[in-house]
């Protein structure tokens, strides 16, 4: 398999995402589309940015709608102004993640609603919500929790389409060498399929299908055997300065495809959607 990104170069920076943690820059590229753009404060390895990359192409193994990604240069002219701390001129000596923004979509916790099956047939491909619980807790993602963060919806043909987000604290927050304890750690209210939402939204989920527990086990399964594919092509082409490296390759791989490990997760999601 042989996967991609684009590198584009910062002409202007519109103004700052205020959000808990990066805060983005939100810039428009030489390809005159807007992006938010994080960069590795001079981190070896970049870990957060590393896990946006893989992160974005995981998704994309398990047909989940995330944005556009892209290598980002911000040239020192472009920052005119003072961002903060976050934001020194010196941590765009290298090259940043960008995230494209898409257009018309907007935070879940704006606008989500469930309180009975006309709600709940907003939703396109409503088990798509449940995946991404699925996909975070295999990743071990510590920040699309119970407050339905990082998930956001755009509308397509009248009804709500599902957009995973900022893919930054996978793998325990990016702290690689405790992925060599490979058992499922789970936390407490620290996924969304934990959320009030969820409780609610899981009762019609189920009734789509009979055999939801058996559908959800042959895709955990595919997507995992997808995930294989496509990770192998991201490692390859990680930019060498953000300091992946061959023993990380070995750790993350490892981690993600242990059986026993990932028979752990499904017993704990088929719980949480009971």
């Amino acid at each position: 398999m042989r996967i991609t990104i684009p590198h584009i170069k910062a002409i202007s920076i519109v103004g700052q995402k205020p959000t808990v943690g990066s805060e983005p820059l939100h810039v428009i590229a030489d390809d005159y589309c807007s992006y938010y753009v994080k960069n590795h404060k001079q981190q070896i390895p970049a870990a957060y940015l590393i896990n946006e990359v893989m992160g974005h192409f995981l998704l994309r193994a398990w047909h989940i709608n995330t944005p556009d990604i892209a290598f980002v240069t911000m040239p020192k002219e472009t920052i005119t102004k003072d961002y903060g701390s976050l934001h020194k001129k010196n941590y765009y000596n290298r090259v940043a993640f960008g995230s494209k923004e898409v257009e018309g979509a907007f935070d879940m916790t704006e606008a989500y609603t469930i309180k009975g099956k006309v709600d709940f047939k907003k939703y396109y491909q409503p088990e798509i919500f449940a995946r991404i619980g699925l996909f975070d807790m295999w990743t071990e993602n510590e920040d699309r929790a119970t407050d339905l963060k990082n998930i956001m919806l755009f509308e397509k043909e009248e009804r709500y389409h599902f957009l995973a987000i900022d893919n930054a604290m996978l793998f325990r927050t990016g702290a690689y060498n405790t992925l060599t304890h490979s058992d499922f750690t789970g936390i407490e209210n620290n996924y969304c399929l934990q959320s009030g939402f969820f409780r609610i939204f899981k009762r019609f989920l189920k009734g789509l299908n009979k055999d939801w527990a058996k559908t959800e086990e042959k895709n955990f399964y595919l997507c995992i055997q997808n995930s294989k594919k496509y990770l192998e092509a991201c490692y390859k082409i990680l930019p060498v300065e953000w300091g992946f490296n061959n023993e990380l390759e070995k750790l993350v791989t490892s981690f993600l495809f242990n059986d026993n490990r990932n028979k752990q997760v499904f017993t704990e999601y088929i719980r949480l959607c009971s």
